[in-house]
């Protein structure tokens, strides 16, 4: 090895020693930790947890939990990705046409969730969608529909969600002009 190839790696190591205890060292034993019978009470004594195999996976794979997990997940992701993506392509063409109105308003609009916290935008989609007093359920009892429980009603949660996340994954690729 030459010597910038050893300089190379010494600059290096201090990075790949912090993925190696951040990152693979946790992954390994978690890995690890999901073949055995491990709960919190093993910490105590670590010779009472047993290598059970993967019985703990065949165990997953027969609770209706999982299967319903894994179906929302897939749900999110076949509707989600290419509404996210969708939305951001369609603005940012619409951004840059010549025949759209209020562009520097709208590209305001459209970076703050770029530059809000997770926190705060979700405190303020949960006073929208809220089902007494949200601002969308007083705009659909302005046209005459009945509130919806957009978070705690199953068949609305998801949409909502997913027009929560396409909004705050926004990337708009419009250009500062």
């Amino acid at each position: 090895m030459t010597r910038t190839g050893v300089v190379g790696w010494a600059l290096a190591a201090p990075a790949l020693a912090v993925i190696a205890v951040f990152f693979a060292l946790p992954v390994v034993m978690g890995l690890a930790l999901s073949l055995t019978d491990f709960d919190l009470y093993g910490l105590a004594d670590l010779s009472t947890v047993r290598f059970v195999g993967l019985d703990n996976y065949l165990r997953l794979l027969q609770t209706p939990p999982f299967w319903q997990a894994l179906a929302n997940t897939l749900y999110f992701v076949a509707v989600g990705v290419p509404a996210s993506i969708s939305l951001s392509l369609g603005t940012a063409l619409l951004l840059n046409a010549r025949i759209a109105k209020w562009q520097a308003l709208f590209r305001t609009a459209l970076f703050a969730p770029v530059v809000t916290t997770v926190v705060a935008v979700a405190v303020i989609w949960r006073y929208l969608l809220h089902t007494r007093y949200g601002l969308i359920n007083q705009a659909l009892a302005a046209i005459g529909i009945d509130p919806v429980d957009w978070l705690g009603d199953p068949r609305w949660s998801m949409p909502a969600i997913i027009l929560f996340a396409a909004w705050k994954n926004f990337r708009c690729g419009s250009s500062p002009t």
